[in-house]
């Protein structure tokens, strides 16, 4: 099935967090040797998000994540020293990523951040086998100008190879919902067969922020709800809703289409009222209360309100 999905979003929302992420490069460095030298080089509590790293502006570049982290050391002046983390997400193979980060590296951490060494780690979650091991600036040239080399030490992570299914329990609730979610979002078989026991962990959370998560997790693979599919994975959540409280699959997509439904008229309302309809005529049109109606029209008199001075 060529199903598309938007994994960027998902990613950002659960990896922009540095305990997230320390956790993550601690679960990849069980079995990566070269992540596992860099983290007992540094602080890991000592992360900070570089907060303006995703902005699809020359200044900051357009990579997922940015971290800067201390270097761990006895000596106070070592200790001040920081080390950047470029954090990008691939769900393909892609011939351009040497490019794309070599421009966020500049514009991230040369530009903003003092020219820092930099660690890129590219989160990849992709059905084909992909290696960037051996990856050179300038591939096509002679080999000569192979000797230039990266401006950064690059790592590729595979999220299938981060974890075994049987570690779940042993993982934090949401890293384990989310690297569940990224390793099968491309196989609904796999998905169903291991979702039921990620989400379970999400009853130690408080309610609220479980419930959030769940949605987020959901509207990301909701591509596979149809047919049976959407069937057993609507009874799958419903059995955790139930007994944790949370949100049925069928809620979070009738709020979804409810909210589209909401913003349409609201359009429509916007386009009578500038075409100078009465409130009374646009309220009974679209059904929107007369209190939204006013205030929608309150907004189109703010934005085309002469500037004076």
């Amino acid at each position: 099935m060529n199903k598309r999905f938007k994994h960027d979003p998902y990613v950002r929302s659960i990896f922009k967090d540095p305990v997230r992420t320390a956790e993550l490069l601690r679960l990849v460095a069980r079995k990566n040797s070269n992540l596992a030298k860099f983290l007992a080089t540094v602080n890991l509590d000592s992360m900070q998000e570089i907060s303006e790293a995703y902005s699809r502006t020359v200044e900051y570049g357009e990579t997922d994540l940015a971290f800067t982290v201390k270097i761990a050391s006895d000596e106070p002046c070592q200790a001040e020293l920081l080390v950047g983390i470029i954090e990008e997400h691939k769900s393909y193979p892609e011939s351009g990523i040497i490019g794309q980060l070599v421009r966020d590296w500049y514009n991230i951490m040369v530009r903003n951040q003092k020219n820092i060494p930099t660690i890129a780690i590219v989160l990849y979650n992709g059905k084909q086998p992909w290696s960037i091991g051996n990856a050179t600036m300038f591939p096509n040239y002679p080999e000569y100008y192979h000797k230039i080399g990266l401006p950064f030490i690059l790592e590729l992570v595979n999220v299938g190879t981060v974890f075994e299914d049987y570690e779940i329990p042993q993982i934090s609730p949401k890293i384990a919902l989310a690297l569940i979610a990224m390793k099968y979002v491309f196989s609904g078989e796999n998905l169903m067969r291991h979702m039921h026991a990620a989400m379970a962990g999400l009853a130690s959370l408080p309610r609220e922020e479980a419930e959030d998560f769940l949605s987020q997790t959901f509207i990301y693979l909701k591509q596979w709800f149809n047919g049976d599919a959407k069937e057993q994975f609507r009874m799958d959540f419903l059995k955790c809703s139930q007994v944790y409280g949370y949100k049925s699959i069928a809620e979070v997509e009738e709020e979804e289409f409810a909210e589209k439904i909401l913003n349409d008229h609201k359009a429509f309302a916007r386009d009578m009222l500038a075409d100078g309809d009465s409130i009374e005529k646009v309220v009974r049109i679209t059904k929107l209360s007369e209190e939204t109606v006013r205030e929608l029209q309150a907004e189109i008199a703010k934005e085309f309100r002469p500037v004076t001075g």
